[in-house]
């Protein structure tokens, strides 16, 4: 007998919120599929800000992959807790666990930018495995590209030093305030960093790009070693 749309959707996310509390393992409809599409997740975010682990809770939530961005909808349609996680902003990436309700459970750590702000990281766990698996895959193929990307570069002292600066600062930079450059050097120091993408223009300056932590992670690797 036909049913009313509406009441599948509640029915659906009503699902999820239990599944949530009770800990239990759901199938996805769509696992044998290459794509992810509205898939059950458990979400925390952020479960770290900057260097800091936050108290916030793992919440029901809804994914989907597209475009090379993770589109994270929060399951009772609050919006401040649903966000769009674009691969180019992840800096960092690992399997891991997260308790949801007082149960550890398989997550992917995914240390990212939001831009401008500093980095944050985000627990996603997918009810059902092969998706979950499938999700780990996609994200970590393109982690690891980007970080071969990344080692091919070679950034002069001062770009370094630029790329250093604003690692620090977590934010933006007018370049204007570098009054000892003429706009000349200016461009020279700033315009072949945004060529490879590692510099972006936000509205009131530039800010370090999830490929320019990359790269100043790797530096700062290197050096201590």
């Amino acid at each position: 007998m036909p049913t009313n749309s509406a009441d599948d959707a509640d029915a659906v996310d009503g699902d999820v919120r239990d599944r949530l509390i009770e800990g239990t393992d759901a199938s996805d409809g769509d696992s044998t599929d290459d794509s992810i599409s509205d898939a059950p997740a458990g979400v925390t975010h952020p479960a770290r800000k900057g260097g800091r682990v936050t108290d916030i809770p793992a919440v029901a939530a809804r994914l989907t992959l597209t475009d090379e961005t993770l589109e994270i909808r929060e399951a009772d349609g609050d919006d401040p807790a649903s966000f769009d996680l674009r691969f180019a902003d992840i800096i960092y990436l690992r399997d891991g666990q997260q308790e949801i309700n007082g149960t550890a459970v398989e997550s992917l750590s995914i240390r990212h930018v939001r831009p401008p702000a500093a980095a944050a990281t985000t627990e996603v766990s997918l009810w059902d495995d092969a998706a979950h698996d499938r999700l780990a895959g996609i994200v970590g193929d393109y982690y690891r590209t980007q970080r071969e990307a990344v080692a091919e570069l070679e950034p002069t002292e001062p770009q370094l030093e630029l790329l250093v600066r604003l690692y620090s600062l977590g934010g933006e930079m007018d370049p204007s305030e570098m009054l000892s450059k003429s706009a000349a050097e200016l461009a020279a120091l700033f315009d072949p960093l945004r060529e490879v993408d590692l510099l972006r223009k936000g509205e009131t300056g530039v800010f370090l790009t999830g490929r320019g932590y990359l790269l100043v992670n790797e530096t700062m690797d290197d050096e201590t070693m």
